[in-house]
């Protein structure tokens, strides 16, 4: 039972970020509602709560899987690298700029930025921080491998 009650969370929590990530797209992040979001996720507004305590954590946990993909395709460049420093840069910072707008507007990724600087000990201040020491540390990692330093 505790598969399919994994499972089933796991699918609540996908439908909540695409109902999310969709509304803020389209109505951006004070115009998206809560009702809206549990609406299009089929689920009930207190399930949302179940998983989130505001709309800044569920904007939090959408940059952070945004995020992690990005690191996750970095890797291979990383692990791997153009021998031309130029072409590595362009083809790590190239993936760090396409996947960015996979989830997230620039008016929602505006809006993340200023609620991780005006709250910094927040929860989400503390993720969007550490997402970014991430990849900072990433881009850090590439410039070691191809030592130029």
């Amino acid at each position: 039972m505790s598969g399919l009650r994994a499972r089933q969370k796991a699918d609540r929590h996908r439908r909540i970020i695409e109902a999310a990530a969709e509304l803020f797209r389209e109505a951006g992040y004070e115009g998206a509602k809560i009702e809206a979001i549990a609406a299009q996720a089929e689920v009930s507004v207190g399930t949302i709560y179940n998983y989130y305590q505001n709309k800044g954590d569920i904007l939090g946990a959408i940059v952070s899987l945004e995020v992690n993909e990005v690191l996750n395709a970095g890797r291979g460049v990383v692990a791997n690298p153009p021998a031309n420093v130029g072409d590595a840069l362009d083809t790590l910072l190239g993936i760090y700029i396409e996947h960015s707008l996979h989830y997230l507007s620039k008016e929602m990724w505006r809006q993340a930025m200023a609620i991780s600087t005006q709250q910094p000990d927040s929860p989400f201040g503390r993720t969007y921080t550490s997402l970014d020491h991430a990849l900072a540390g990433q881009l850090c990692a590439l410039i070691e491998k191809l030592h130029i330093y």
